[in-house]
């Protein structure tokens, strides 16, 4: 699977927020988004945005999960 860029990825962003495709759509899209950037959580970040822009999302989506043990 191709990496996408930060538009490709804001694009898939904001039809999920707006929720827009099937359930085969948005599982391609996140599964899309998850292997072009180092954040695992994906739908929680999409989800977790509310009263938040797209590209705000889009710039937690490019952290990275720490991990602590």
């Amino acid at each position: 699977m191709k990496k996408l860029t930060r538009d490709e990825i804001k694009e898939r962003v904001e039809k999920i927020r707006q929720g827009l495709g099937d359930d085969d759509e948005v599982s391609l899209w996140v599964e899309e988004i998850a292997a072009s950037i180092p954040n695992c959580q994906v739908i929680g970040t999409i989800m977790a945005g509310n009263g938040i822009s797209v590209d705000e999302i889009v710039d937690r989506l490019y952290r990275p999960d720490v991990i602590s043990l």
